[in-house]
């Protein structure tokens, strides 16, 4: 079953958020199990929104790709399993 992640950082600006997604965006393409990926400002902070096949593909990708990227206070990332989806 399909899962959501959002991962909020507070405080941090689109440009921080620019830089490191200009260096992960290709390899998190080709990623087992990456589905789609959306970034909003939020209040003081950029929410990350993805969707992945299951929380292990995104821990396999993320985990040594993004995580050594991000400060040490960021929060984790919260998953829910996707009930129902309908896309165009």
């Amino acid at each position: 079953m399909a899962v959501l992640k959002k991962h909020r950082r507070p405080g941090m600006s689109p440009d921080a958020y620019d830089q490191i997604a200009s260096g992960v965006m290709d390899s998190q393409k080709k990623a087992d199990g990456f589905i789609a990926h959306y970034a909003i400002l939020e209040n003081d902070g950029i929410t990350v929104i993805e969707i992945w096949e299951s929380v292990g593909h995104h821990d396999a990708w993320f985990n040594p790709t993004v995580k050594p990227l991000l400060p040490a206070d960021t929060p984790e990332p919260e998953f829910s399993e996707i009930h129902n989806s309908n896309t165009k």
